[in-house]
């Protein structure tokens, strides 16, 4: 009887830990996921590095703010 509640912990408690296998995501998925999210990229007119999801992309070039995108609007 001890036996069989032995066997059905274990086996209980190896089950929830391949569910919670199959449920958290990959090391590599959430390395690439903070990869995405600290590219950084330089400003056009200044030269700041900003993050890829912070900058303003305009005409394929990357700004640092408002400003910095006039101030190479009037240089041309």
């Amino acid at each position: 009887m001890l036996f069989r509640l032995i066997f059905y912990c274990v086996f209980a408690y190896m089950a929830w830990r391949f569910v919670r296998w199959l449920l958290t995501p990959s090391p590599a998925s959430r390395d690439r996921a903070a990869r995405r999210a600290a590219a950084m990229v330089r400003c056009e007119t200044c030269g700041t590095f900003i993050t890829q999801t912070s900058a303003l992309v305009v005409g394929g070039r990357d700004f640092c703010s408002r400003q910095c995108l006039e101030q190479k609007a009037r240089q041309v």
